[in-house]
């Protein structure tokens, strides 16, 4: 059996909440996803380019997401057609 050591983070309240929901309707237990979770990131950055991964969240100056808010730009066809798809 392989020996199991103990790790500590600090997390946001509403992924907790997210985390220990998945754990209970899935059956699963919560060290048993985590320690797939982590195995499937660290696999991912190993064997992934960096340029592929996409971040779970984006992080930019007030004055990016004022211009970003502010554009006034009209829909690409390839953005009409996915909302338009059933």
């Amino acid at each position: 059996m392989t020996t199991q050591v103990q790790v500590s983070a600090y997390i946001s309240n509403e992924t907790k909440i997210l985390f220990e929901d998945f754990s209970k309707r899935s059956g699963q237990k919560k060290g048993f996803i985590i320690e797939q979770a982590l195995m499937h990131y660290i696999n991912a950055q190993r064997e992934l380019p960096a340029d592929i991964i996409i971040p779970a969240s984006l992080t930019v100056s007030k004055e990016v997401f004022d211009n970003v808010i502010m554009a006034d730009r009209e829909p690409t066809e390839a953005l009409r057609k996915l909302m338009n798809e059933d």
